[in-house]
This record gives structure tokens, C-alpha cells and sequence, in this order.
């Protein structure tokens, strides 16, 4: 037991914290390069980030050390960093005693806090763009929250900061916004990272946490069935919003595997130059379990250059169709030329959609009817990605999803909605 003359060295904030479960252990004794701590709402999360960075700048870390170093703490604005990191947690944990100096913004928004054996919290907001986390060597940064303003480019410059000195990232938050690039990381998790979760309900009083039974239960009751994943475990999940709410990387994405012969295979097309060209291709099993099994997707290309890719990607199989959007019909005049006859795809956005949603849903055996191979990046970003305009979280009739992040699961739907739906003179066949 700490003395009373330890305590207020250390501050009641460091002296008194108590990791809520073995995750939290877990998160303060890794020693890999990048560590991840998803959790829900109130769950601790970042008062563990924090009271991780607290105690290195301190020189109390149980499990690391680190002499007179720099570190970045960041979130997404200059007014989190005021309220959230400083106020409701930093701030509680580093005494006055050890501070030799604050440099303060605007709106007394802490930039830099010195310590007095030379450590130094520098805070930077993700708004402000990917330019303002270039610069010199750092010795950790500590993130919080998720950062919607070029994730992909900021997560960059973060470990270019952090390679000079061998530092460590560590970065909390509760993963309610859709970032396939990170979901992606995070399935096929490279060996410089670990992974730890934070529940809400460990944190419930009568389970030694801090917050009440009662305001607990009250937050969940307000939370949507399709969010509650994420805000109690910290668990990547649909969004308000997404057109595909089911659509797990768990469930619906797969190791790929050599297509058995006897499968029903098509290929769907869907046109652009700004916009992607977009081939995939499809197989349909005895089961009726359709599986996307390889994908061509590229930008600023000419139709030329396209149909050879597909060409080489396609090798000898044999389609019993090539389905494309039957609004180009140039491309598809040049794709005919080239020997690849297409068929007219339907185009009802909203039943097709509704179809595709009955793939996706899990059937008795606790599978669903649709797969994608793991290396069909693309259809697998966009399934996270596409969505109903802002502010709508469930689909109504007038509803029409965004034009955006939409061009692998068009060619889907077209492939998809076209064969099962029967036409009205004969059904699909090979042209």
C-alpha cells in the first residue's frame, strides 16, 4: 500500500487507477510497436490510453521506460483536447507539482505541457489536417477516438514521427464510423500489433467499474440494435446509415479457394473512366450460395486496356452470362467486338438491394448465401462503406443510397438481382 506522502507525489489519479479487467492488463504490458484499444461508450477506454501516457511521462509505467522523451496526444479537434484528454483525464493525472509549464491556444486549449524531468505532451487535432503531423522525431503518440479527416494519410506521417526513435502508438477508440482500411488491418493483424477490447459493462459499479448500473442500462436501451455491438464491445459494426447493415467481415468474407467445376460462374460489368471499371466475378453453388471470387477494378483506363485485363484475369473459364449496366452502350459494343456478348442488366436499385440483403442474412447453419474471397478489396471496402444519405438510419422508400463507394456492388447486383429474377421472355442464359 502506497503512503500517504506517495500518494501525493504520485497524484490521487495514478495512485489510485485500477486496470478493470485482464484486456486492460494486457493493453499496459504490450510491447509491440502499435497497439489498438477498441471499446464502448464509457467503457474506459481512453482513461486507459491516457493514464498509459501519464505514467511514462512520469516515469512510473510498471512495464516501460522511457527517459526525456516527446510525445504526441491527439484527437479529432482543439476542443477535445481541451475537455477530454487535458480536463476529464490528464489533467487528473499529473499533479501541479510536475508541471514546469503549459503553452496554451486559443480558447485555453493546452499545446504543450513540459514536465519537469523532461518529458514534454505535445496535442495535435486530426481536423487540422494531415500537414500538421509532419515534423521531427517522436517517442510515442497516444490517439484518441476515431479520425475521420484522411485516417490513411495521418496514420502515415504518425509512424514516419515514430520510426526514427523506435516509439510506440497506442490509440483508443470506439469504432462507430465505417473505416475499411482499418477493419481490414485489424482481420489480417500484422505482428507489430496487438488488439484489445474494453466492455462497457465491465465498467458497471457492481462489477468494481466506475459508472452506474443504472445509467449504463439506460444508455443501452437508447443505442439502435445495429450500433449496440459497437457501443458495448468496441466491436467494428453496421453504421447509421449503411445501406448493408449485416455485412460482417467475420461472416461474409472468406479465405479465397479454387472455384469446383460443376459451380455456375458469370462475370458483371459495370462502365466508367473518372469513376472505376469494374468487372467480378461470380459463382453460384449447388446450394445457391453465391460467392465473389475475384474482382478487376481501375480508373482513367481505356476500354481497350480493360477488356485485355479481364481477358487475362478471366484465363479459359467459361460464363453462363456476362451481365452489364445497359446504359453504355458503346462499351458494351466494344466489349461484343472483342467476343464478350453481354446481357442487360436490371436496374431496380431498390429490389436489388432488398435481394442482396436477403444473401447477407445468416440462415439456420449460421451462414449466409453470400461470400466474398478476402482478396476482393475493393467489394469488401464498399460493402462498409456504402450508405443512405446523412442523417437517415433506416432505408424508406424515397431513400436512394449515395452515388459513392458504389461501383463494385452495382456490378454485384446487377449479376445477382438479374439471374435470380426471372425475365420476362425466357431467362439469363450464355449469349
Amino acid at each position: 500500500m502506497l503512503s500517504l506522502y506517495e500518494i501525493k507525489w504520485l497524484g490521487e489519479g495514478l495512485a489510485l487507477y485500477k486496470p478493470l479487467d485482464g484486456e486492460q492488463v494486457a493493453f499496459h504490458k504490450s510491447e509491440k510497436e502499435i497497439r489498438w484499444f477498441f471499446g464502448g461508450n464509457q467503457s474506459g477506454k481512453t482513461h486507459t490510453n491516457m493514464t498509459d501516457l501519464a505514467q511514462i511521462v512520469l516515469n512510473v509505467h510498471p512495464f516501460r521506460t522511457v527517459s526525456k522523451g516527446l510525445h504526441w496526444c491527439c484527437i479529432e479537434s482543439w476542443e477535445q483536447v481541451r475537455d477530454i484528454l487535458w480536463a476529464e483525464n490528464l489533467q487528473k493525472m499529473i499533479p501541479a507539482h510536475h508541471i514546469q509549464s503549459i503553452v496554451y491556444g486559443q480558447d485555453k486549449v493546452p499545446k504543450k505541457v513540459f514536465i519537469t524531468n523532461g518529458h514534454c505532451i505535445e496535442f495535435k487535432a486530426f481536423n487540422q489536417g494531415r500537414e500538421l503531423f509532419q515534423g521531427r522525431a517522436i517517442d510515442s503518440c497516444y490517439c484518441d477516438e476515431q479520425c475521420v479527416h484522411d485516417f490513411q494519410g495521418i496514420f502515415d506521417e504518425i509512424q514516419a514521427r515514430l520510426l526514427v526513435r523506435e516509439g510506440r502508438l497506442s490509440w483508443s477508440m470506439t469504432p462507430i464510423l465505417p473505416q475499411p482500411i482499418l477493419e481490414e488491418r485489424i482481420e489480417e493483424l500484422p505482428d507489430t500489433d496487438d488488439v484489445f477490447y474494453a466492455n462497457l459493462n465491465t465498467n458497471r459499479k457492481s462489477r468494481g467499474g466506475y459508472v452506474s448500473d443504472k445509467r449504463i442500462d439506460q444508455l443501452i436501451d437508447q443505442w439502435p440494435e445495429e450500433v449496440q455491438s459497437t457501443r458495448i464491445k468496441g466491436r467494428f459494426a453496421s453504421f447509421y446509415g449503411a445501406v448493408y447493415k449485416s455485412f460482417s467481415r467475420q461472416v461474409h468474407v472468406c479465405k479465397p479457394f479454387k472455384i469446383p467445376a460443376g459451380w455456375m460462374k458469370y462475370r458483371g460489368f459495370d462502365f466508367g473512366f473518372t469513376n472505376p471499371f469494374v468487372c467480378l466475378w461470380m459463382a453460384k453453388d449447388k446450394d445457391e450460395n453465391w460467392y465473389v471470387y475475384k474482382e478487376y477494378y481501375q480508373a482513367k483506363t481505356g476500354i481497350q486496356e480493360h477488356i485485355t485485363n479481364v481477358k487475362r484475369k478471366s484465363k479459359k473459364e467459361k460464363y453462363l452470362a456476362n451481365i452489364a449496366d445497359p446504359e453504355n452502350a458503346e462499351n458494351r459494343k466494344d466489349l461484343r467486338d472483342a467476343g464478350i456478348p453481354t446481357v442487360s442488366a436490371r436496374k431496380d436499385i431498390a429490389k436489388g438491394i432488398e435481394l442482396i440483403q436477403m444473401k447477407l442474412k445468416t440462415k439456420k447453419n449460421k451462414k449466409p448465401s453470400l461470400f466474398i474471397f478476402s482478396d476482393c478489396r475493393h467489394t469488401c471496402r464498399e460493402f462498409s462503406s456504402y450508405h443512405y444519405p446523412k442523417g437517415s438510419n433506416t432505408k424508406n422508400p424515397a431513400d436512394v443510397p449515395v452515388a459513392k463507394d458504389d461501383h463494385t456492388l452495382d456490378t454485384l447486383r446487377y449479376i445477382i438481382y438479374t439471374t435470380e429474377k426471372p425475365r420476362k421472355k425466357g431467362s439469363v442464359h450464355a449469349a
